[in-house]
């Protein structure tokens, strides 16, 4: 009996440090959406879905940049935008229907932490569910074309990102 206790204890701690290590890692699972157009490697496909792979670690380092990755999956975007010289016209569909705060945070944590990682900088910080749900209920960036505006301003403001 004596021996039963300590081997449930050892059980339920290693289950919860299991499960605290899982909740903290991006999931690729929530990132089979994006990876439909984008594809599993972040590439994209030229002219057609734009890279999020050299990218998206790149733009996840600002307060705008941040607030435009939620958005954009949030909410979409549409319009003619050019990535790395090569021009996309299309639209992206709003995800927000999809994800949830902790979905939309998982997404952009596995494309910057995995798709991106060797452009990740030792100092960032991974999207949490409670930022998202902040960026989410400050509501500005509401439809693709509010998103497009969004970019706008942030290529102002950062022109290497174009």
């Amino acid at each position: 009996m004596s021996l039963r206790r300590p081997l449930w204890i050892l059980l339920l701690t290693s289950t919860i440090v299991s499960f605290s290590t899982w909740a903290a890692a991006p999931s690729a699972e929530s990132f089979q959406r994006c990876a439909a157009c984008h594809l599993a490697t972040g590439e994209g496909i030229p002219g057609a879905f734009p890279p999020l792979k050299d990218r998206v670690a790149s733009i996840a380092t600002s307060s705008e940049g941040r607030i435009y990755l939620v958005s954009v999956v949030n909410s979409g975007l549409m319009g003619a935008i050019t990535v790395a010289g090569t021009p996309y016209m299309g639209v992206m569909p709003a995800q927000g229907s999809v994800y949830d705060a902790a979905g939309i945070s998982e997404a952009l944590n596995h494309a910057v932490q995995v798709i991106d990682a060797e452009n990740v900088e030792s100092d960032w910080t991974p999207f949490s569910a409670t930022e998202v749900q902040t960026i989410l209920d400050n509501g500005q960036w509401t439809n693709g074309q509010e998103t497009a505006k969004l970019r706008q301003k942030l290529l102002e403001k950062y022109p290497d990102l174009q």
